[in-house]
C-alpha cells in the first residue's frame, strides 16, 4: 500500500491506475521516482551477464539481452529497455574462455 501511495504522489492518480494495470506484480515492491521523462526504480538495480564469447561486442550484446529479458519478465516488457535504464555500468573482461560482461542498471520506463 505504501508504494501505491508513493506512485500517486509521483505520477498523480490518473497515471497510477494505468501503470498498475500494465506493470508486473513485482513493480510494487520497489520505490519509484521520476527522472526527467522517465519513471525509474529508485534504488533497485538488475544485473545481466555473459561469458565465453568470441568478441567484446558479442559479450556486451549478450549481457544487455540477459538484463532486458530478466527485467521484462519480472516487471513487464516496457521496463526491459537498457536504453531507458538509469545508473548503467558495463564491465567486460577477456579470459581464456573468451569475453564476458556484467551490465548493471536500474530499470526505467516512459
Amino acid at each position: 500500500m505504501r508504494y501505491l501511495i508513493l506512485a500517486v504522489m509521483i505520477m498523480g492518480p490518473a497515471a497510477t491506475s494505468a501503470t498498475a494495470a500494465s506493470d508486473g506484480a513485482l513493480v510494487g515492491l520497489h520505490e519509484l521516482r521520476r527522472e526527467g521523462k522517465k519513471i525509474c526504480m529508485a534504488e533497485h538495480a538488475h544485473n545481466g551477464s555473459s561469458y565465453g564469447l568470441a568478441s567484446r561486442n558479442q559479450a556486451e550484446a549478450a549481457a544487455l539481452g540477459n538484463w532486458s529479458e530478466f527485467t521484462a519478465l519480472e516487471y513487464g516488457g516496457h521496463w526491459g529497455s537498457p536504453s531507458l535504464a538509469s545508473g548503467k555500468t558495463m564491465k567486460c573482461s577477456q579470459g581464456s574462455s573468451g569475453w564476458g560482461c556484467e551490465f548493471d542498471a536500474r530499470p526505467c520506463k516512459r
